[in-house]
């Protein structure tokens, strides 16, 4: 009689291997805790795989590929939209819409001790940065300016998550209008908010 039970497809094993990264840390990820997770022996491992240094590449590339910070947005075409950008990526981060914290300092965690993750975190964080960085000249910030405010913006972020503070989503959206006014200084926020919807309909009114 044919084997009935279903395979389990690579992308199971990576998503597996991401949540005992999570909870035990690298040393969790090994072929049989992966295993007794999934309830299956280690023979389906290596049918999608090589070993297990494969299976941490494609860790890392699901990292990169889809725990995104900054998304790679068109460039906004005006000050004013290019605050409202910033805007929705804090957004996104408070209620943590396609970014997983917890994902990011497993990983960050993990390239202390290793060099391959080590590589992989310095990419992203220099692409990240680039984002930022680009995202506030085109609200108006010279280059240097630019680069301090990216900086800050994103080391305030992860800095918020290692340290573990606790807030709820309602708490920090409450926060958020003031560190927009930090990250932008007044002159740029009051500009943003001239030009708001909101505030543009109640000035017709």
């Amino acid at each position: 009689m044919a084997n009935l039970v279903p395979k389990t497809p690579p992308a199971t094993w990576v998503e597996t291997a991401q949540k005992a990264l999570i909870e035990e840390g690298i040393h969790g990820v090994k072929v049989d805790r992966l295993a007794q997770r999934l309830g299956v022996t280690r023979g389906g491992f290596y049918k999608h795989f090589l070993d297990r240094s494969e299976l941490l590449d494609q860790l890392l590339v699901k990292w990169e590929n889809e725990n995104l910070f900054v998304l790679e947005w068109p460039m906004p075409k005006s000050a004013v939209e290019a605050a409202r950008m910033l805007e929705r990526l804090s957004d996104r981060l408070i209620t943590e819409d396609g970014f997983d914290p917890r994902f990011d300092l497993a990983v960050r965690d993990w390239a202390r001790h290793d060099k391959r993750a080590a590589w992989a975190v310095e990419r992203v964080d220099s692409k990240r940065l680039d984002l930022l960085e680009r995202l506030f000249v085109a609200i108006g910030f010279t280059r240097d300016e630019a680069t301090v405010r990216a900086k800050v913006y994103y080391y305030h972020q992860i800095g918020y998550y290692s340290m573990g503070v606790k807030q709820s989503v309602s708490e920090r959206k409450k926060l958020m209008p003031e560190y927009m006014r930090i990250f932008l200084g007044s002159e740029h926020m009051q500009a943003a908010m001239a030009n708001h919807p909101v505030n543009s309909k109640q000035k017709k009114s």
